[in-house]
């Protein structure tokens, strides 16, 4: 994590994205770790304002990219043969949830817009487009 200036409540955010986010099981939503890290209730409802924030960013920044990395992998990985396996749901399920993260710890939106993103380009990848 690199060194940062900030609030106290910005820091134990960082420290519990990376701590939770970086882990198989974890089961904390952005607002219950927003909720932990000392945010109000109403302030979880509506995270990518906190996300925005220059501090998170940098904080998060390393982690983000490892994150980007991952998504990028999964699509890749998503071959013909697997399509064919693997029930739409669930496809559309690990691409939403992998790129609904990314977004939102970029400060972006994650409006289901950016799934038909990448739907897109995993049909082009397949040649189904």
């Amino acid at each position: 994590m690199k060194v940062m200036e900030g609030t106290q409540r910005q820091k134990k955010l960082i420290a519990l994205i990376i701590r939770n986010l970086g882990t198989p099981n974890n089961t904390k939503t952005m607002g219950e770790l927003m909720l932990e890290a000392g945010y109000s209730e109403s302030q979880s409802r509506y995270p990518s304002r906190i996300f925005k924030s220059p501090v998170v960013q940098d904080g998060i920044s390393d982690f983000v990219g490892k994150l980007d990395d991952k998504r990028k992998q999964a699509v890749t990985h998503i071959t013909e043969t697997k399509l064919k396996k693997s029930s739409g749901r669930d496809l559309a399920y690990i691409t939403d949830i992998l790129t609904k993260n990314h977004q939102l710890l970029t400060g972006g939106s994650t409006e289901k817009v950016s799934i038909v993103e990448v739907s897109k380009e995993v049909a082009e990848k397949n040649g189904l487009a």
